[in-house]
């Protein structure tokens, strides 16, 4: 009882997924597709594969069973449901079957329908990069649309001669599918395309996103384009990323790594021309040196861990410090690949994990992150920060300079703040004559406004995070600007594990 559809131009097939009873939804990923599915099924609600083959489907069922589920009689419904499937089989399981090895949706569909099966009543949409097509299918009969345009379906038919025909069989379905042929139009970026299928802070008005006996369940929404799917199972949390080229490790939900949306090379060049990163890095040396000094031990080596460590440029700099036995943790292949290939490799200790899970409890002496905050989405950052504080013994510190934007309470107040900071940071960039630079601040930009692996905070969100966890706040000093106050700007933190 689903809402799917398909945009042309940014080449994504979304699905919202209702049910009228409760379930625990998975996220499939594997080295050969990437799909959702109920916990225990054997066939994939929607999905893409490395080729960029996609596909969403929704059920088209009788308005008898229809309305008993929909006033929550759902003994009689399943009975019905019975009656008139006898025989019939779900077309999804060799839609599934097939997905791993599809590399275009015709001889994937055909496959389907010479399967010789009798099918269940769906709609289903199939997608690749060069077409797209709306299949009914019900018993032995089908008819084929080829889409050139956007498209939506729901749980009614077109052509075929089974299920709601009018408004009164099956209201939602009729009004669903209205509402979102009204709205697509009008989407012109991914946020569009989250905003329209989920409601906006929290707000339930949504005729996408159902609440009564039948349900929302999640939200998923692929991109052909990039191999990638975008998922919630509720209406207050925003959408994580999930790439299909890169297998999460111990987590459902994974964002995106920097090297998918920044070229590293370039990065690594001209990041240290920053605004303000330079003061950023001295202060971050003054602070470790201070907190060496206060130990009282000359000779004492402080075990240490960097956050997010990226391509080394912060790590660069630590090893500078002959106290520190250094590990380098980043989830990112490509910048654990750039941290081995630096020549002072040798001083550090590289390791690919995820600072969200990566623990050794009461291990390290000091933890230090550069900009790192930035890549926790917001639903985990008190996670995050708690494992941070497990990392470290009592009494450590952690040294942290990162970008903070000015305040801001409401998704649109977040996309102003991020518009003020980042163009603030582009004009100097550019009155430097620092093209490269303005160039990457711009994608970052882009990133945040789109929520794909950037999430900056302000002063007091972040602060609250580490104070949630048990850190006690030792230093704040702002690196700059320090004669604007309404931009946010760059800062260095330190933080002690009480």
């Amino acid at each position: 009882m689903c809402t799917v559809g398909y945009h042309k131009e940014l080449n994504v097939i979304f699905k919202n997924r209702d049910k009228c009873f409760s379930t625990d939804e998975v996220v499939v990923l594997n080295p050969e597709f990437l799909a959702v599915k109920t916990e225990g099924a054997d066939y994939f609600s929607a999905g893409i594969n490395k080729h960029s083959c996609a596909f969403a489907s929704t059920a088209v069922n009788t308005p008898e069973w229809t309305a008993k589920a929909s006033e929550g009689k759902m003994d009689e419904a399943s009975v019905q449901f019975k009656k008139e499937n006898e025989g019939l089989v779900s077309p999804m399981i060799y839609v599934s079957e097939y997905l791993p090895e599809a590399t275009g949706i015709d001889k994937w569909l055909e496959r389907v329908l010479n399967s010789g099966k009798h099918f269940m009543g769906y709609n289903l949409l199939l997608c690749d990069n060069v077409k797209t097509v709306h299949v009914e299918l019900y018993r032995n009969e089908h008819h084929v649309t080829e889409i050139s345009g956007s498209a939506v379906v729901s749980n009614h038919f077109n052509n075929l001669d089974h299920g709601p025909k009018k408004d009164e069989d099956y209201p939602s379905s009729f009004e669903r599918y209205s509402a979102i042929e009204d709205c697509i139009g009008n989407i012109i970026t991914l946020e569009d395309v989250f905003n329209a299928l989920k409601p906006l802070h929290g707000n339930n008005e949504n005729v996408f996103w159902r609440t009564g006996n039948f349900f929302t369940v999640s939200s998923s929404v692929f991109d052909l384009d990039t191999y990638a799917l975008y998922y919630t199972s509720s209406p207050t949390e925003e959408y994580s990323r999930v790439s299909g080229r890169i297998p999460p490790k111990g987590a459902e939900k994974t964002f995106i790594e920097m090297s998918r949306y920044i070229d590293l090379p370039t990065y690594h060049k001209i990041e240290r021309g920053h605004p303000f990163y330079e003061e950023m890095l001295t202060e971050i040396h003054y602070q470790i040196k201070e907190y060496h000094n206060e130990s009282g031990e000359g000779d004492r080596r402080f075990k240490t861990l960097e956050i997010g460590a990226g391509t080394g440029l912060c790590s660069l700099e630590l090893v500078k410090h002959q106290f520190l036995d250094l590990d380098c943790l980043e989830l990112d292949n490509e910048c654990c690949n750039a941290l081995k290939e630096h020549p002072e490799s040798s001083s550090f200790n590289v390791i690919n994990g995820d600072a969200i899970t990566y623990c050794k409890p009461h291990e390290y002496d000091l933890l230090v992150s550069t900009f790192a905050h930035d890549h926790i989405h917001y639903d985990k950052r008190f996670a995050f920060a708690r494992n941070l504080f497990s990392n470290m013994k009592k009494g450590a510190r952690y040294v942290i300079g990162m970008e903070v934007l000015p305040y801001f309470s409401t998704e649109d107040d977040r996309k102003k703040a991020l518009f003020k900071y980042h163009n603030y940071i582009i004009e100097l960039a550019l009155r430097d004559d620092r093209v490269q630079l303005s160039e990457l601040e711009n994608n970052a930009l882009k990133s945040g406004l789109d929520m794909v692996g950037d999430f900056k905070r302000h002063e007091i969100m972040f602060e609250e995070e580490l104070r949630s966890a048990g850190f006690k706040m030792l230093v704040k000093k702002k690196m700059g600007p320090v004669d604007r106050t309404d931009i946010g700007g760059v800062f260095v933190y330190v933080f002690e594990a009480c």
